[in-house]
């Protein structure tokens, strides 16, 4: 043990007279900063928009109460009067975006057709941006490991070319002792900067104190082991420092780069789907389609969905505001599979995905702190669920005014449904993405170990 502290204490005086490597961990703990920054400022953002949305939807009504002084149609304050549905952001998001810049953080909701104006702004695939946001996850899972590298590539070799190791050898001390002693020093170095930033984000973005800091804590910790653990990998196959530097490197593009997207493509192409604007072309051509149908086709489509209003007076009329929300509500109950089946898919790659993060240990990372922040698809999922009652919750506030011929009055206002959804972590997909991560440290490990004992250190 007293060798051992003799040897850390050497790496450290090394540590400190080697400026670039301080320089290198600085970076890193201001690039950790920025992030920080970054994701709290834009959470900051989302948040002051979201803040705002009740002061629209009150000048919205203020405007309606002047166009419309007395008691008014329904159809007309359906019509022309807009609400929101918003999906607040949990707290932890401000450390893990995950995908919360891509997907939009509210949904302007009118009493038309429900389709088109929940997907009008899903024109790409959430799951392009595996690597996520310019946040603090994303400088622990792809830039931590090219400080590790950086502090870690020539672990043994420089001794080697150095001519020192012949001499550490030649003393009571075992290989062992000195790789691990070299390897201590490094873990220390920089799961300290890990840890600091770590709690520095979470004091900065305010986040409740519960077991999730325990779970990201344990989620970066192994993360940063599993790299160590390809340092000894590649250490124990006792090549010179540049063969290491490369092979590292290698490495870091085949699990940060190339692995994520084989994953991705392979994905798509093992669940294919199509884009939600297809889903909103199709309902807008379903309601365009309602304009020429009989009306008392349409109302029959409609009453047999809504049998209470059956005995609503027969239309004769040109136009009338409940014939026409009837083929909007019919457009969206056209689509109901197509949407139904495109929410299942983006489910069902996901899953995909989190099956098959195991090969790519960055990607099981992010998933997991964004599962943890509340940032990841399925919770997008879950927003756009709840949207969808909220619709729901208005169509039936509307429809008795509608199809009773009841007036709409200025004290109605205040009865209408109001939406509010806030993010929730998925504890299982963080635990599961811990259990893959505790594998992957234990393999590589298991495999450097084996090496040296396979291959012993040698004075050469």
């Amino acid at each position: 043990m007293r060798v051992f502290s003799i040897l850390f204490a050497a790496e450290w005086r090394h540590f400190r007279a080697a400026k670039g490597l301080v320089l290198l961990c600085g970076l890193l703990l201001a690039t950790g900063l920025y992030g920080i920054y970054y994701g709290t400022t834009e959470i900051a953002r989302q948040r002051q928009q979201l803040a705002a949305l009740p002061e629209l939807t009150r000048r919205n009504v203020e405007e309606l109460k002047v166009k419309f002084p007395n008691a008014a149609d329904a159809g007309d304050i359906g019509y022309y009067h807009s609400t929101f549905a918003v999906h607040h952001p949990d707290p932890w998001a401000a450390l893990s975006l995950g995908l919360r810049d891509v997907n939009p953080s509210y949904v302007k909701l009118r009493l038309l057709g429900l389709q088109n104006q929940l997907y009008a702004t899903d024109n790409t695939n959430p799951l392009k941006l595996l690597s996520g946001n310019f946040d603090l996850a994303f400088v622990l899972v792809y830039l931590l490991p090219l400080l590790i590298i950086a502090l870690s590539f020539n672990l043994l070799s420089s001794e080697r070319e150095e001519g020192i190791l012949p001499l550490l050898l030649a003393q009571p001390i075992r290989p062992a002792t000195v790789i691990g002693a070299k390897l201590a020093f490094r873990m220390a170095v920089v799961l300290g900067l890990v840890w600091l930033l770590s709690v520095a984000g979470m004091m900065w973005a305010g986040v409740p104190l519960d077991s999730r800091v325990v779970s990201w804590l344990a989620l970066s910790t192994l993360y940063c082991l599993f790299w160590f653990g390809v340092v000894l990998v590649v250490t124990a196959l006792q090549r010179t420092s540049a063969v290491n530097a490369v092979a590292l490197l290698g490495v870091w593009l085949l699990l940060v780069v190339l692995v994520p997207s084989l994953l991705s493509l392979g994905v798509a192409a093992a669940r294919p789907l199509p884009q939600g604007i297809e889903l909103t072309i199709k309902q807008r051509e379903e309601i365009h389609g309602g304009w020429d149908r009989p009306k008392a086709e349409t109302m029959n489509r409609f009453f047999a969905l809504y049998p209470q209003f059956r005995d609503t007076a027969t239309i004769r009329e040109r136009f009338v505001w409940r014939w026409y929300y009837a083929f909007q509500h019919l457009g969206d109950l056209a689509v109901a599979p197509q949407a139904a089946a495109y929410a299942t898919g983006l489910q069902a790659r996901h899953n995909l995905a989190e099956s098959l993060n195991l090969l790519s240990p960055a990607i099981n990372a992010q998933t997991s702190l964004n599962a943890l922040a509340g940032s990841d698809l399925p919770t997008h999922l879950a927003f756009q669920r709840s949207a969808t009652r909220y619709h729901d919750a208005l169509r039936a506030f509307y429809y008795p005014f509608l199809f009773r011929k009841v007036a709409f009055t200025h004290t109605d206002y205040a009865q209408e449904p109001r939406h509010s959804f806030t993010s929730q972590p998925e504890l299982a997909t963080a635990q599961r993405g811990l259990f893959k991560l505790l594998l992957s440290v234990v393999a590589v490990f298991g495999l450097g170990l084996a090496l040296l004992r396979v291959r012993p250190v040698l004075p050469r």
